[in-house]
């Protein structure tokens, strides 16, 4: 909550500074705050975040994802503050610290592709997909919505996926 009191007064200094916070900014903000309790994975679990969809920590050369918890009510609707999945990193102490969101979308290759926070989404063949990830919560030196974050480490997983490319 304290986070979220944080987030909305940031963007009301940009406000009052005389720069408007743009739709991306304030978006984000939207996402944080719906998400900020789930910083608590058995919080995020009573919220329905409750299967680990695909199971695994999802690494690579370029980076991890996590461990990704699935809400299948939020399949199918596209809204910045209702993510599809959670993804965290497993901490040496065994709890699970909350890095960022995936949004996906059921549909085809050739349909065209949806946008969220002004991006457009990118489409997952193995699962069918268009996705999008957002580090909400976890810095990322290759951008707040690449795949993989090299800040990000599944080193205290019990099951690794190494992945080629996008899970």
């Amino acid at each position: 909550m304290r986070r979220t009191v944080q987030l909305l007064a940031g963007i009301a200094l940009l406000g009052a500074c005389g720069s408007e916070p743009t739709a991306t900014e304030t978006n984000l903000a939207a996402l944080r705050a719906a998400t900020d309790g789930f910083h608590r994975i058995d919080v995020a679990q009573a919220a329905g975040y409750d299967a680990q969809s695909p199971a695994g920590c999802f690494t690579n050369a370029a980076g991890a994802m996590g461990l990704h918890y699935l809400n299948g009510t939020k399949v199918g609707t596209l809204n910045v503050s209702q993510p599809q999945l959670l993804m965290y990193e497993p901490q040496q102490n065994g709890t699970m610290k909350l890095v960022g969101v995936e949004f996906i979308v059921p549909g085809a290759p050739a349909d065209p592709p949806p946008v969220l926070f002004d991006q457009a989404m990118h489409y997952n063949a193995t699962f069918g997909v268009w996705v999008l990830h957002v580090w909400a919560w976890q810095s990322n030196p290759r951008g707040i919505y690449a795949d993989w974050n090299p800040q990000v480490t599944c080193a205290h997983a019990t099951t690794v996926v190494s992945a080629v490319s996008h899970h």
